[in-house]
Parts: structure tokens; C-alpha cells; sequence
């Protein structure tokens, strides 16, 4: 049976800090990771410390894409502050926010130019029960073929993010390229790496940003798709060839420093 002791180490947080977090909506992940980033900061007496997402995995015990997503979301939410590893509690509650719920977008195509948006769909047995604004049943024929889900990325998202990155690198490059229209589709493949392949937004941001320093892969990597693609033999040739100091034209010192950090991610595979 646990039987903790005080007297084996506690960690102090402000009674006016857990109030304020007994409001906040959290998810089981992100309170998870929170209370991690609580014993390694506050459990240590330290305002903030070096935490890598190996450290957070092994005392959550979560997958560490889960980690990784968690510590996204917490820092766009502004109760944590994060530059590459180095990590600390932001204090100041009335800056924490709300992130805002993701958009799905369901058309139905019935033969007869119906559109349904904003409804959910539930499978059971053999037939389809869709429900929200308006209650219809489909049959499972239907739903099967003239359903179609489509999901929207809002442009504070990280797939938005990256897929903007992305772009941006390659105009600089050449200020003639022509990239897409609209970043969605690009959106979906970065989705894609996240929930399918696995990859962290660090890793895909390290591989964007080294892709378009190499000479020979700034002239392959011109979308999305070929970066998931090409994933794994780009995380082989970075190892090889690090990122240089004067490997990214006109970047700043602070995106050097960012860049050093990423190293530190892609080294943890």
C-alpha cells in the first residue's frame, strides 16, 4: 500500500494557482503533463527547468505523441511557457485561455441537393442514425456512399502552422514558386504525420525547416505529401548533416537557438 511521507519531498503551489485550476477546463492529458511539469519545476523548487518529452512520458506513462500534443495545446492555451525544452508554470491565470473547439464539416448528398452541417453520425446495427440540428435516419447504404466528412483546419491550428511554414521557406527560396491555393490540403497531410505515422509537430518542424536549408532537398520537398513521404530518409540524412549556423539564410539568433532544441527532439528517435 502507498504510503507517502512528507518528509521524502513535497512540492509547494499557491493555494490561489490549484483554485484557479479547479476552474479551467483540462483535459486528462494535459493534466497529466501539467502535473508533470508541477514536480519537475515546483517539485524541485524552480520556477522552470529543462524537461524533454522522454522526462514527461515517463512519469505520465502516456504514448509520447500524447505528450507532445498535450504540450502544444497547453502552451497555445498560455498556462505553460516552452522554448525548445526549458519549460515553466505560467502564474498569471488571467492570461490562460480557452483553445477553440475544432470545426468539422459534414455534407450529406441525397440525390436531391440536401446539405446537413454540424451533425453527428452514429452506427448502430444496420442502420445510421444522424443527429443535431435536425433528426434524420439514413440507412447504412446511404450513409456509405453519400456521406462525406470533411474536416476543417482553423488557422491557429498546428497543421495550418506548419503547412504555412512550409510555404514560406520554399518563396524565400525562390520568390517564383507556386505554392497552393489553399494550405488544407497540405493541413491534412501533416494530420496525417501526427495521428497515423506518429511524428511529433517538433520533428516535423525540424525536417521542414532542414529540408529547405539542404541545396539538394530544397529542390525536392515542394509540398506536404513529399515531405511525409520522404520522412524517414530525411531524419537519416539530418543526422548526418546537422543543421549549420549559417545553414539558414538571414535567420535570426533566436531561430538558430530554436533550431539547436529540435536537434535535441529528432536525436530522441
Amino acid at each position: 500500500m502507498a504510503n507517502p511521507q512528507s518528509e521524502n519531498g513535497h512540492t509547494d503551489i499557491a493555494n490561489e494557482i490549484l483554485e484557479a485550476l479547479c476552474k479551467v477546463n483540462l483535459s486528462s492529458y494535459q493534466s497529466r503533463v501539467l502535473n508533470g511539469i508541477f514536480r519537475k519545476t515546483y517539485g524541485w523548487n524552480k520556477k522552470s527547468d529543462w524537461i524533454s518529452n522522454s522526462q514527461l512520458v515517463d512519469l505520465t506513462e502516456l504514448k509520447k505523441q500524447h505528450v507532445s500534443r498535450a504540450l502544444g495545446e497547453l502552451k497555445k492555451r498560455n498556462i505553460i511557457t516552452r522554448e525548445g525544452f526549458n519549460t515553466s508554470f505560467q502564474k498569471d491565470y488571467e492570461k490562460w485561455r480557452e483553445l477553440p473547439k475544432s470545426v468539422t464539416k459534414k455534407v450529406t448528398n441525397t440525390g436531391n441537393g440536401v446539405t446537413d452541417s454540424g451533425n453527428s453520425v452514429t452506427n448502430t446495427g444496420n442502420g445510421v442514425t444522424c443527429t443535431g440540428a435536425h433528426k434524420r435516419n439514413y440507412t447504412k447504404e446511404t450513409i456509405t456512399k453519400d456521406t462525406i466528412q470533411k474536416k476543417i483546419f482553423l488557422s491557429d491550428s498546428e497543421e495550418i502552422r506548419l503547412s504555412q511554414l512550409l510555404l514560406d521557406l520554399m518563396i524565400k527560396n525562390n520568390p517564383n514558386c507556386r505554392g497552393p491555393s489553399n494550405l488544407q490540403g497540405w493541413a491534412k497531410k501533416v494530420d496525417l504525420m501526427f495521428r497515423r505515422d506518429k511524428r511529433t509537430p517538433e520533428q516535423v518542424e525540424y525536417l521542414i525547416r532542414w529540408s529547405q536549408q539542404d541545396d539538394f532537398w530544397m529542390g525536392n520537398i515542394l509540398s506536404m505529401g513529399t515531405l511525409r513521404d520522404q520522412f524517414d530518409r530525411l531524419v537519416m540524412q539530418a543526422k548526418k548533416k546537422p543543421i549549420k549556423e549559417n545553414g539558414i539564410r538571414a535567420c535570426s539568433e533566436k531561430t538558430l537557438k530554436t533550431m539547436r532544441n529540435l536537434e535535441a527532439f529528432l536525436n530522441e528517435e
